[in-house]
């Protein structure tokens, strides 16, 4: 007896907020080091995992050395476990920076598509110029609604940067998606199984249009929800989600980078197999 095997699994990542110069956020965030602590697990653990995807503020400053940094470092990263990456865009990304520092061909709308053993993972861009709200453009919603009408083998994982969900602080309405019920109508009876979001550097979970939505939390920096209706940006609790898919369900674990005491033994994969063994 074992745990059962998901089909796929992913990585999700949101929230860099990386410098051009390697400088902090705020005087008080690293952005590099957290990268690098995340690319340590992903690059240690005995999880296989199919893709990372990222999904937005890769870059506080919109810089072309942010992306160039970024894409060095992944692409080396991914390349010792064999992960395919996929880039999503936020309201902080400068489209042509974030384009050409991420070899990420044309200069409009980041929508993309990318299949992992049947598995479709579409982005699609969220952001307006210069303001912090999202909207997904007409010409977004028909290129999705296109892409969709052919269901994928695996199923669809789609990405958006602004997150289509309510959240819990007042100040959130300052930066919302203003058309989740557009997107919504487009995911309806489709084949999107998960949609993956960031934006709020915070992890939650909700359902749009009865598609489930996942937030992963910020890499750089995160919300402290317990003064919510409040908003206060901490340096503590950053990390990442871990996405398994199932044949019929879809299971998402935050995954937190900072480790803690502990609390009992370890108890290793090994030990388990042992005690599997002894019970049977």
């Amino acid at each position: 007896m074992s745990r059962p095997t998901p089909r796929h699994t992913l990585a999700h990542l949101s929230d860099l907020h990386l410098t051009g110069d390697g400088s902090g956020v705020g005087g008080v965030v690293e952005p590099r080091e957290r990268l690098e602590a995340a690319l340590a697990v992903l690059t240690s653990w005995r999880l296989p995992v199919d893709a990372w995807v990222f999904s937005g503020d890769l870059s506080d400053d919109g810089s072309p050395a942010s992306y160039a940094w970024l894409h060095d470092r992944v692409a080396d990263a991914a390349a010792q476990v064999g992960a395919a990456v996929v880039w999503g865009n936020g309201n902080h990304d400068e489209v042509g920076a974030f384009r050409a520092g991420l070899g990420l061909r044309g200069w409009a709308a980041v929508n993309t598509e990318t299949f992992v053993r049947g598995l479709r993972i579409l982005t699609v861009d969220s952001n307006l110029a210069g303001v912090p709200e999202g909207l997904v453009t007409v010409q977004t919603l028909a290129w999705l609604d296109g892409r969709l009408d052919a269901a994928a083998p695996a199923g669809t994982v789609l990405v958006v940067h602004h997150a289509p969900v309510p959240q819990p602080q007042d100040a959130a309405h300052l930066w919302p998606l203003l058309n989740a019920d557009a997107l919504a109508e487009v995911v309806r009876g489709r084949d999107v199984r998960v949609i993956l979001s960031g934006h709020f550097h915070q992890t939650g979970f909700g359902t749009l249009a009865g598609v489930p939505v996942a937030m992963a939390t910020s890499l750089a920096y995160t919300q402290d929800v317990g003064v919510s209706p409040d908003l206060r940006g901490q340096a503590a609790h950053t990390g990442f989600n871990l996405v398994e898919l199932y044949d019929s369900s879809v299971v998402v674990t935050a995954v937190p980078l900072d480790p803690g005491v502990g609390v009992h033994e370890v108890l290793t994969s090994e030990d388990v197999r042992g005690r599997l063994a002894f019970d049977d």
